[in-house]
């Protein structure tokens, strides 16, 4: 879909929400500052305190029309219920980071056959405001890649012929089933990837609209975040272990890597489209993990930044690959979406080596118990040295902590 395009449909104009095309009939909105006013008895002028700038408030009046439109309506319902801010492609104001200010009216009508209408209003997320989503930077881009790599996916439906949708469908979706397939469960998985297969499985997309809410579900499946309890579950009670977030950027990126790899071979346009709109979404799903990781030390930290940055630019490659096609306007603003997501991710991971210990590597000529070099790293702190022997250990996997091996023997720098 072409968002400056002004003849879609007579007297409507093209918008879209979290990746989710419709058509806008009204919009409106409310600009302005926080002031208190101070009124005091027997005095006649009022006091001001200017708090600064009010969240701009978005109202859009819209229409869904289609033969999919019980399907666009169910997945606009999902993208509205989703925690965070989403992107919004506004037909006057253009694309803004947004998060829902109250509830959404999704209605219809006998009268209106093949028609949804849409009445939300939205509160416009301010540079530099953090959401309850991600405390990272790049949490407001990943939305937007999201949205943008989604409607790379239903642009094959408008800019290909029927037969050539269907065949990439079936092959994208074919791929992408064998990828999810071929993956191994990292550390820490706790059964997710059976959950995303079955996800996967559970049905088969026939249209790339189809496909792309197939993606959007599962890809969103990356992006939930799990938290530690404040209170412990009784003795008795069976504890859910959930993936961590370390296993899930894992898998994000391994996936984003093999659909990468298989657009670049792709047999036309419309099958790499659709493996690369995937590959973005699982790419940046995983990104929200990020604010919830728990780096040990700097060495891990700096691992995973040059992991997503390595990652991002093999996307990119393969988007300015065929960015000269009929996807050129999609592929452009997602290549553009994808470089500013790389420098939030320098940004944040920076930020956070700041705060982290350093790796020590010690080199022996001879075996060495784990426990006496323990106590050389943290002896003077006598509390930290069980945590210290623990970390030697996960870290250099010996086959007997009392008898490392001659070599180099990693240990993170004690706080």
């Amino acid at each position: 879909m072409r968002f400056d395009s002004l003849d879609a449909l007579p007297g409507l104009l093209p918008g879209a929400y979290s990746g989710i095309d419709f058509h806008v009939l009204d919009t409106s909105s409310e600009p302005g500052r926080r002031v208190l006013e101070y009124l005091f008895p027997g005095v006649d002028d009022a006091a001001y305190d200017d708090f600064g700038v009010l969240p701009n408030l978005i109202s859009i009046e819209a229409l869904i029309i289609g033969d999919d439109y019980k399907a666009k309506a169910a997945r606009l319902q999902r993208a509205f219920e989703t925690a965070g801010p989403a992107t919004l492609m506004h037909p006057w104001l253009g694309p803004m980071t947004v998060m829902m200010d109250e509830p959404a009216l999704i209605s219809f009508s006998s009268r209106e056959l093949r028609v949804a209408r849409i009445s939300a209003r939205f509160k416009k997320v301010l540079p530099g405001s953090r959401s309850g989503a991600s405390l990272f930077a790049a949490g407001t881009m990943i939305s937007s890649i999201v949205a943008l790599a989604s409607l790379l996916a239903s642009a094959v439906g408008t800019r290909v012929i029927s037969a050539t949708q269907t065949a990439a469908v079936t092959r994208s979706a074919r791929i992408v089933s064998a990828a999810i397939g071929a993956q191994t469960s990292p550390p820490g998985a706790a059964g997710f990837l059976p959950g995303l297969r079955f996800a996967i499985l559970k049905s088969t997309p026939g249209t790339p609209a189809e496909y792309a809410e197939w993606i959007g579900s599962a890809a969103a499946m990356f992006g939930v975040a799990s938290f530690t309890p404040a209170v412990a579950p009784a003795a008795e009670a069976a504890a859910a272990q959930d993936p961590s977030p370390e296993s899930l950027a894992t898998i994000s990126r391994s996936l984003a890597a093999t659909l990468t790899s298989s657009a670049g071979n792709a047999p036309s346009d419309a099958d790499r489209a659709l493996l690369v709109a995937t590959a973005a979404q699982f790419l940046a799903q995983g990104t929200v993990q990020a604010g919830f990781m728990s780096f040990a030390s700097r060495r891990e930290a700096l691992d995973y930044r040059a992991s997503m940055l390595d990652a991002i630019d093999k996307l990119i490659e393969t988007l300015e690959g065929f960015g000269g096609t009929v996807f050129q306007a999609e592929t452009s603003a997602l290549v553009g979406q994808a470089r500013d997501l790389q420098t939030a991710i320098v940004s944040d991971i920076n930020e956070v080596i700041g705060r982290l210990p350093d790796v020590l590597v010690f080199r022996t000529a001879g075996d060495l118990d784990a426990w006496q070099l323990a106590l050389h790293v943290a002896g003077d702190t006598p509390s930290r040295i069980e945590a210290v022997y623990q970390d030697i250990i996960a870290r250099n996997n010996p086959r007997h902590p009392a008898a490392m091996e001659a070599g180099s023997i990693e240990v993170a720098e004690p706080d």
